[in-house]
């Protein structure tokens, strides 16, 4: 068949003599923010309340399994302490306890606080012989009545020694009301994860707050910043261990406290009348 010129040049992709680009398209921008990977996970929140799947779950975005029960040998525990410590202390959030929660053990939970306790009496029993030392020095010219002064050493001794047994006694009763307002909040942990995680910080920032307290004025100040923390820490905690969120959490804590705050203030007025009711008979 003839060519027919014209009908113009046949198109023949192989020639390089095809149609030319159109000049008018938008080139592409150089500088244009890569394309994100969908595939990629989010950053770790260590703020965020770790999430959980069911048994076989295999984990999305902001999944983290849970972790396995993998207690440590007693001695092996007692060596690691320090460093968890000073983890919890200085990495505060929900992750870090729940990277330590399944190390959790009766064992290492009662040297903890068999330690804790000795060291507080130890401490305790300074402070009251600090204490001793300024009540046996009258101020203003005044005297004190030997009895009364008896009376109030006696009764420090007594809650000095007896903190031995205080302080495990009191501390189960704490963890038995936290445990028990967590689970009514939808909490899903258990009594002995909640009890280790919260020495993890109780122990160390209790212990400080002791020695500081020595210090006079300034050591009251401190030791209250100290506290406060203390209740962050334990907030982080639950968030942990129960898996409850930042909201729920926080009521768990502050709840007894807020009551133990107003029983301790109906017992420093019941003492300060029995002590008023006493100068008045002398």
């Amino acid at each position: 068949m003839a060519w027919d010129p014209n009908q113009g040049q046949p198109d023949n992709p192989n020639t390089g003599y095809g149609p030319p680009p159109n000049p008018y398209n938008a080139p592409p921008n150089p500088y244009a923010n890569p394309p994100e990977n969908p595939y990629t996970n989010p950053p770790e929140n260590p703020y965020a309340t770790p999430t959980y799947g069911p048994p076989g779950y295999q984990g999305g975005p902001g999944y983290y399994p849970p972790p396995q029960s993998a207690p440590l040998p007693l001695g092996e525990a007692i060596r690691n302490l320090p460093n968890q410590y000073i983890k919890v202390i200085t990495k505060p959030g929900p992750m870090t306890f729940a990277e330590e929660m399944g190390k959790a053990s009766w064992d290492i939970v009662w040297v903890q606080l068999i330690f804790y306790a000795i060291i507080s009496t130890i401490l305790s029993y300074l402070a009251t012989l600090i204490s001793g030392t300024n009540l046996n020095t009258p101020t203003g010219g005044g005297s004190v009545n030997p009895a009364l002064l008896q009376s109030i050493r006696s009764i420090t001794l007594g809650i000095t020694f007896g903190q031995i047994i205080i302080i495990p006694l009191f501390f189960f009763i704490g963890m038995a009301i936290i445990y028990g307002l967590a689970r009514a909040f939808g909490g899903q942990g258990t009594f002995l994860t909640q009890s280790y995680t919260y020495l993890l910080f109780d122990v160390p920032l209790g212990i400080v707050s002791s020695l500081i307290a020595l210090i006079p004025i300034a050591g009251g100040f401190i030791a209250i910043a100290i506290g406060i923390y203390r209740i962050v820490l334990a907030i982080f905690s639950v968030m942990a261990v129960h898996r409850l969120s930042g909201g729920r959490a926080t009521a768990v804590v502050l709840i007894p406290i807020g009551v133990a705050l107003l029983l301790i203030c109906g017992l420093v007025v019941l003492v300060v009348a029995l002590f008023a009711a006493a100068l008045q008979q002398h």
